[in-house]
């Protein structure tokens, strides 16, 4: 699990390749700039990618 910035910059990662069942995290954002950041979510089926954006 990665989020990134709009230029590709990684501000959170989170390893969890060894993770079975539902999971849960707050991101805290706080000090980041207002606009448009990416959630990407790497699964055995595929990658997943939301649009986050921070007002």
């Amino acid at each position: 699990m990665r989020v990134l910035n709009v230029i590709g910059e990684e501000l959170v990662s989170d390893d969890l390749q060894q993770f079975v069942g539902e999971y849960t995290k707050k991101i805290n954002l706080e000090g980041n700039a207002k606009g448009i950041y990416f959630l990407e979510i790497e699964t055995n089926d595929g990658i997943i990618n939301k649009k986050l954006i921070l007002q």
